[in-house]
């Protein structure tokens, strides 16, 4: 039974079955031109292939699914000929994992697939009620503190699920992740998802067996909900027959009438974890899946093993004074577990990556050896397995492409999703703050501020993860007198880390405008008001929300007559609300 499961998952990502998928993609885009089907008819068809519809009429967002968010720089080109050819030289990294290209017209998706395809990429379940990217902590395989590389098991899991017969029309989207350890809150954050995996050793001295930590039901959106825990300790081999378990109790009780209420969240809310685990154990009894232990090594490892010795220290990585290098490496160059080698963080400006720079990436990577990069949940990338005695050159080479921003991991690297600027619930333009706020948070020295996370979404569906962030924000709308205004509802005291997850609290809205100064004043009254040694979520934790308030409230109070009020970031006409139809729960 094993070997048919396996060879029925060979076939289905087969050339052959690929090809055959983007034709008949190809075939209803014909049918829905001739009037043969209907938009609506079309449309749950396109979200499952990875389609999306966004708020310029005639344009789409294609979404491409990263699995544990490795690419290769063979992969890197084709995403830059299709950032060139279809979609507007850049893309856009996610906080799932995937690189999104916008205003892609309808007619040129099947030719993008077909690139995808030959470099071992795909849209397919990239959106709809399906298994989204399977994402996994971009620092597996050289993080000092995981219990083991957990690569193979996310790419294993993705590739079994990916075509799935049975999981492609689930009751609402699932979400998967993987960690190598408990302290996630920068990598993976599986307390979040519908199903969470931190890797687990058990046993010692030659019995000690590997396996996973198995979170369930959690989420963000309108009722952010944390996961809770299905098992403490899930042997490796049990890991696809107890996810494909968990999939078949969502598919027979998740919410089918009403898409709002139709994640596992809500199941597991109105079970409660005990009843969750009997049905789950139920359907494990029956499950078809293989017992894999996905032994296979990570794509991304060092290309050249040698004896000769290892840099052992930072010290060797240049020995001329440089303040702006030596500025860079402070943040985003890190040890990793083998000696010898760092990992070197690229941050980018709320995720975008332009086309130029995806091809000058993959030239940097094979001129050193180097067979890959990963995407980070923040939106930046990870340069893996780097011999510190070439550091120096590779920040240069980064930053010939602009790609040697210092300050990653720190508060000006700051999470956004693309909201009004092309999404149709989009309230205001979360993007362009993101951008804004990376410049101008850049100058904090302070070790306590610096290692605060700052995450915006455009609306309150949380895509920019704005629940767990030290200081979020999520888009909304207010009217000042007679106009429309873009606002913000600003969260503070997020968190994700070997505690569990605790939830920002909404304190107040402000306006778009004054929220870089907004941030500065809020930061002041921190650094003021602070006990000796005493962390922003400390503080924020004994501050009552009134004393923020009242604090905050010259900055946020507005009038008719506030200097540019009604006018959102990036735009140039004054604000008005425009939503078109959401197609997250289609």
């Amino acid at each position: 039974m094993i070997v048919a499961a396996l060879s029925e998952v060979e076939e289905r990502h087969s050339r052959e079955a690929i090809e055959a998928e983007i034709v008949r993609f190809e075939e209803r885009i014909q049918e829905l031109q001739s009037g043969a089907i209907t938009p609506e008819q079309f449309r749950p068809f396109r979200l499952k292939h990875g389609t999306y519809g966004q708020r310029q009429p005639g344009f789409q967002m294609l979404r491409v699914k990263i699995a544990a968010g490795v690419l290769t720089p063979a992969q890197l080109r084709v995403l830059g000929v299709i950032a060139d050819e279809y979609s507007t030289d850049r893309g856009h990294l996610t906080t799932r994992e995937n690189i999104q290209f916008h205003f892609v017209k309808l007619e040129n998706v099947g030719a993008a697939m077909r690139l995808l395809a030959d470099a071992g990429l795909t849209t397919r379940e990239a959106c709809g009620n399906t298994v989204r990217n399977v994402t996994a902590c971009p620092l597996a395989g050289i993080c000092p503190g995981e219990a083991f590389d957990v690569t193979p098991y996310a790419l294993g899991v993705s590739r079994y699920l990916l075509r799935h017969p049975d999981f492609h029309d689930l009751p609402r989207k699932f979400k998967i992740a993987l960690s190598g350890c408990e302290n996630d809150g920068d990598c993976a954050v599986a307390g979040i998802h519908d199903v969470g995996l931190i890797a687990q050793v058990r046993g010692n001295n030659g019995t000690s067996h590997r396996g996973f930590k198995v979170l369930v039901g959690g989420g963000l959106g309108s009722l952010p909900t944390e996961a809770a825990v299905l098992t403490d300790f899930l042997p490796e081999e049990e890991l696809l027959p107890t996810i494909e378990a968990v999939l078949r109790v969502f598919t027979e009780t998740g919410n089918r009438k009403n898409k709002l209420m139709a994640r596992l969240k809500f199941v597991l809310r109105a079970k409660g974890i005990e009843e969750l685990r009997r049905l789950v154990a139920e359907k494990r009894k029956v499950s078809q899946a293989p017992a894999e232990t996905f032994t296979v090594p990570s794509l991304i490892k060092p290309s050249l093993v040698t004896i000769a010795p290892s840099p052992l220290s930072l010290s060797t990585a240049g020995t001329q004074t440089d303040p702006e290098y030596d500025r860079w490496a402070e943040h985003n160059l890190m040890f990793q577990r083998q000696a010898g080698y760092g990992g070197v963080w690229v941050k980018l400006s709320a995720g975008t990556l332009h086309s130029d720079q995806m091809r000058g990436l993959a030239d940097v990577l094979e001129k050193n050896n180097l067979t890959g990069v990963r995407i980070a949940v923040n939106q930046d990338l990870v340069i893996p397995w780097v011999p510190f005695d070439r550091v120096r050159a590779i920040y240069d080479e980064l930053r010939a492409l602009d790609l040697a921003t210092a300050g990653a991991r720190t508060i000006s690297d700051v999470t956004g999703c693309p909201g009004a600027t092309t999404c149709n619930l989009g309230i205001t333009r979360s993007l362009t703050l993101a951008e804004v706020l990376s410049r101008e948070l850049n100058d904090y020295t302070d070790p306590e501020i610096q290692k605060l996370r700052i995450k915006i979404s455009g609306c309150p569906n949380s895509c920019g993860h704005h629940h767990i962030a030290d200081i979020g924000f999520y888009g909304n709308v207010r009217k000042v007198g007679e106009q429309q205004a873009p606002y913000y509802q600003l969260l503070l005291g997020g968190k994700v880390n070997a505690d569990g997850v605790r939830f920002a609290r909404q304190i107040m809205a402000v306006p778009a405008r004054p929220i870089p100064a907004i941030i500065r004043e809020l930061l002041s009254f921190y650094q003021q008001d602070r006990q000796a040694a005493e962390t922003f979520t400390a503080w924020v934790a004994r501050t009552p929300d009134k004393t923020i308030k009242e604090r905050l409230l010259s900055l946020a109070e507005v009038t008719a007559t506030s200097e540019d009020i009604f006018v959102d970031w990036g735009d140039t006409e004054t604000y008005s609300l425009k939503l078109g139809r959401g197609e997250c729960a289609a």
